[in-house]
């Protein structure tokens, strides 16, 4: 859980500084744009690009890690700002109406993720395209003041503006999608994690009752189809009550996480799916027919009885009983086939245990 935090945060960062690489290429074509005004002699200009370059070196450095929502609001100020200046001094032909535009993509990140006002985002942004179409019908019909001071490099402005503010937008765009893609994908693994924490038992590591019971819903629904017989067993450790009376419930814990290790590694090699039923109960599937299960179930007995456990210098000896029913076309109610496997089991508990007891 901590490293999945921890790349979350990674992520968020990783598009915040995309925010910073964008204001520090748009800080660069500041300083071109003031070096190109004072050669053509553009003073409101000059001074404001002075003006622009000073604030967002400032903001660049101390606001946009701590106050992002505050960076954004300068950042569109700022730039609604710009378009009108420039259409009001040099015109609109020139393609500087392309910045304010840039910042959609900042906007939602921060009115979705941050702020968690989608609304807020849309008003931003249908208000940056009323800044647009206001600059834009200001300047028709008339020539800017400093329009002609500007008219021979008009065509190279409108294409270096465009690019510049199109490879911004891309940008900005792709940082704030692979954003929402790695949200998406981090959701969808804590989604992940908290099913399998509600399908897993937690002291064996095995699926439980809860899984279990959905597992055999989809062989139920597979039998409707293919027609194909399976098997439940049902298995019941041993003398259990007496181990935890004897040993302790931590000896006991040791018991069942060993037959689950063991119920792990078979279904591993076979295709068998296991689960804690409940206590020291645990059920097998097996998409085999009976004859087939009862070999499945002989093999982990046989494991069950080699192994067993040494607790405070005792060696434990474990085993289990079994009890093996069929769901096949002569008998295909599932409730009826659980109920047949329990009442088997009961029968090798009440005899000789250590044993597997099929129809």
């Amino acid at each position: 859980m901590h490293k999945k935090t921890k790349k979350c945060r990674k992520l968020k960062f990783t598009f915040i500084n995309s925010f910073r690489i964008s204001t520090a290429i748009i800080t660069l074509l500041n300083i071109i744009f003031l070096i190109m005004f004072y050669i053509k002699g553009i003073t409101p200009l000059v001074i404001f690009n002075i003006c622009v370059i000073i604030l967002f070196l400032y903001f660049s450095v101390f606001y946009i890690n701590k106050n992002i929502v505050l960076a954004t609001i300068i950042t569109f100020i700022e730039c609604s700002i710009q378009t009108l200046f420039y259409v009001y001094f040099i015109g609109w032909g020139n393609g500087f109406y392309v910045y304010p535009l840039c910042l959609i993509p900042i906007i939602y990140f921060v009115t979705i993720n941050i702020l968690k006002k989608e609304k807020y985002g849309h008003i931003l942004v249908i208000l940056t395209f009323v800044i647009y179409q206001i600059a834009k019908i200001f300047s028709q019909g008339r020539m800017a003041q400093y329009e002609h001071m500007v008219m021979p490099i008009n065509d190279i402005l409108y294409m270096f503006n465009t690019i510049s503010g199109s490879s911004i937008y891309a940008f900005l765009m792709y940082a704030f999608l692979s954003e929402m893609r790695d949200t998406q994908e981090a959701l969808e693994e804590k989604n992940k994690a908290l099913k399998d924490m509600a399908n897993i038992d937690l002291l064996t590591g095995i699926s439980n009752r809860r899984c279990m019971n959905d597992k055999i819903k989809e062989y139920v629904d597979k039998f409707k189809i293919d027609k194909k017989s399976f098997c439940i067993a049902i298995c019941d450790i041993d003398n259990f009550k007496s181990i935890n009376d004897t040993y302790g419930h931590d000896c006991g814990d040791m018991v069942l996480k060993m037959i689950s290790q063991i119920l792990m590694e078979e279904s591993k090699k076979r295709d068998i799916e296991v689960c804690r039923w409940g206590g020291e109960e645990f059920l097998i599937l097996i998409r085999d027919t009976i004859i087939g299960a009862e070999r499945v179930c002989q093999k982990i007995l046989d494991e069950t009885r080699k192994q067993g456990i040494k607790y405070n210098n005792n060696y434990i000896k474990v085993t289990m009983t079994m009890g093996v029913a069929e769901l096949n076309l002569k008998n295909d109610n599932i409730d009826e086939i659980l109920k047949k496997a329990d009442v088997n089991l009961y029968k090798g508990k009440t005899t000789t245990k250590n044993c597997v007891i099929i129809d």
